[in-house]
């Protein structure tokens, strides 16, 4: 996620306007949804569903797959996966107003393409062949370094984790290039905006309606395939891409409206009632796992089958983005030397923290213990390693303008 979010708030425009200072609460949850990425990625090498493809690698469940196994780590992965990725592109989408008013659609887009695109550049030619070098060698091939990195070059480099890069700042130019008719759409819309923090289960409802036109279209045609836009890297998960789109775009119209008003209001309902729609989004989710567990369930035709959990799954994406907003609002105002740390280093572990993922999995790959004492050992490496990067990233001057 680029770090706009991380060094300005509010609307500011001309090119001598004051930054505001940086919300604490959004900061944070930022930081604590870059670590979710990080586990996440942890722990699919001990999943019960992982599956390795000796034959064709990059058809694997994940690059480094291991025998040790563990299905609460099933629960837990997918449950990140249900919405993490959503509430990724609306907290990036809540400064991107403020961004396009004190830099003009010019200078925004030049802005957008040295802190995402030159990282997104680095990070899949350099650092994502170094990651899956070591499902390479799981797979038993015999090829150096450099003859893999030139395999890839070759044939489209491997996306991994950057492809929320890059269809990020496709997002951003999207945004700028039909910004003056959103300024003239928000002008129409920004009393209902206003309203919002006093209907908050209204909004949420609506909004889950709305997910569910744009994804579960997609979701019948496509299943969970990816596709690459024109040519590779540029690989994206095809029935997600408009879900993702409408969660960026919420958090646009939202932070034009500014985070002290409207549904992210401190003294709104969904602050306020932070505990209901936690509690929500724990049910949401459980109903999303279990109920197609009961025995009837699974006499029903296999289309409503697929309609119900499908809509379930909408139901916690929403459910869960809330519930973490809402958290994060409320509980979230002061700030922590170690916090700000993490947050400021979060775009960066981003970044980089796939290559220690696969390379640990993959040294512990003959170590006999537990799948979830594995998941937590590359879980600590994984954040210690990537936190020790972002800290030394940060401290060479150009770097420190990109990221």
């Amino acid at each position: 996620m680029s770090d706009e979010a991380v060094r300005t708030e509010g609307s500011e425009s001309g090119a001598g306007a004051v930054k505001k200072p940086r919300d604490v609460s959004i900061d944070y949850l930022r930081a604590v949804v870059t670590l979710m990425v990080l586990a996440h990625h942890s722990s699919l090498a001990y999943t019960t569903f992982a599956h390795f493809d000796r034959v064709n690698v990059f058809d694997s469940t994940a690059p480094v797959v291991d025998t040790a196994r563990w299905r609460f780590l099933d629960y837990a992965e997918n449950f990140n996966d249900v919405f993490f990725m959503s509430l990724m592109f609306f907290l990036s989408g809540l400064f991107v107003y403020p961004a396009l008013k004190r830099h003009g659609v010019p200078g925004f887009v030049k802005e957008r393409l040295l802190r995402l695109g030159l990282p997104f550049a680095f990070a899949v030619t350099l650092l994502m062949p170094i990651a899956y070098y070591a499902s390479w060698k799981l797979g038993g091939h015999t090829q150096s370094y450099p003859e893999f990195w030139w395999l890839l070059a070759r044939h489209g480099f491997a996306v991994g984790p950057p492809w929320f890069i890059w269809v990020l700042l496709f997002f951003d130019c999207i945004v700028a290039a039909v910004f003056p008719l959103l300024r003239h759409l928000q002008r129409k819309i920004a009393g209902f905006l206003e309203r919002l923090g006093a209907h908050p289960v209204s909004c949420s409802i609506a909004f889950t309606i709305l997910a569910a036109l744009v994804y579960l279209p997609l979701l019948a045609k496509y299943g969970t395939a990816w596709t690459n836009f024109i040519t590779a890297p540029f690989a994206f998960q095809t029935s997600r891409i408009l879900l993702y789109g409408l969660w960026f775009l919420a958090g646009y119209f939202i932070g034009n409206a500014g985070l002290e008003r409207g549904l992210l209001a401190r003294d709104g309902l969904l602050v306020r009632r932070r505990r209901w729609w936690v509690r929500w989004c724990v049910v949401a989710y459980n109903a999303l796992i279990f109920i197609p567990m009961i025995p009837a369930f699974g006499r029903l035709a296999s289309l409503t089958r697929g309609a119900v959990e499908s809509t379930l799954w909408v139901v916690s994406n929403v459910a869960s983005c809330f519930a973490f907003v809402a958290l994060f609002r409320g509980s979230v105002s002061k700030r922590r030397g170690w916090m700000d740390s993490l947050a400021r280093s979060a775009y960066v572990m981003y970044l980089v923290h796939y290559v220690f993922v696969t390379w640990t999995q993959w040294l512990l790959l003959d170590v006999n213990l537990f799948a979830g004492i594995k998941f937590l050992i590359v879980f600590l490496v994984v954040t210690a390693l990537s936190w020790l990067t972002a800290q030394a990233a940060i401290r060479i001057p150009g770097v420190r303008n990109v990221v």
